[in-house]
């Protein structure tokens, strides 16, 4: 009986507010494929849309979240001269520790055009969503999500299995996949515990799903 009247009392409830992931997307985002990578690359640069391409290198390169990325300043990705640095020294939001992170020299050669195009210098935000005008506020989470959903959908993909995890995911990702480090991984996100790389790797899932895949029936 009094199992009866719960069912009872949640299906009220169900109707009443709708289901609890209704306009949600559920799960782990998506990291995106080096092949899918290299597609949005290619399509960045043949719209020209320098301040992308940069940011989408800058954020497949470092892995960093995206209250880190979005608020590197020029002096953050620029030497003493003014060239792009191969390895950036960051203070993380989100833990207060220090991490290194590194650009690889396409990537680097992303940042100089667009720091170009731009006349960003000094303590100016990279990333802004104004162009090459005079701001002091740097791309929003929001700005910054819709635009990796733009990027998805402009490689064909499915823009609900993505967002800014999934460039921190990517090149994480691959790099497990290539060496089942997962300490390296872990340094790399910048991670406090081992668990929560294997978590947002989503590697337990994985090895129980390649289990299952090798067990016939």
């Amino acid at each position: 009986m009094l199992l009866s009247l719960l069912m009872k009392e949640s299906t009220k409830a169900l109707i009443k507010n709708g289901p609890w992931n209704k306009g949600k997307s559920v799960g782990q985002m998506a990291p995106f494929t080096p092949d899918q990578v290299q597609v949005i690359r290619t399509l960045l640069q043949t719209e020209e849309k320098v301040r992308d391409l940069a940011l989408f290198n800058v954020g497949i390169d470092t892995m960093l979240r995206a209250s880190d990325l979005l608020t590197l300043t020029v002096t953050d990705v620029t030497d003493h001269q003014g060239a792009i640095v191969s390895e950036i020294q960051i203070r993380q939001q989100k833990t207060g520790q220090g991490h290194l992170v590194a650009l690889s020299p396409a990537t680097q050669e992303s940042v100089a055009d667009w720091l170009l195009q731009s006349g960003k210098r000094g303590t100016e935000y990279v990333w802004t969503s104004i162009g090459n005008r005079k701001t002091e506020t740097h791309l929003s989470r929001g700005q910054y999500a819709n635009l990796v959903k733009q990027w998805a959908e402009l490689a064909r993909l499915n823009p609900k299995r993505h967002s800014t995890h999934s460039i921190r995911r990517t090149k994480s990702a691959v790099i497990y996949d290539q060496t089942q480090n997962l300490a390296a991984c872990q340094q790399l996100l910048g991670h406090k515990s081992i668990g929560s790389t294997a978590v947002y790797l989503g590697v337990d899932q994985r090895k129980a799903l390649d289990l299952a895949k090798r067990i016939k029936l």
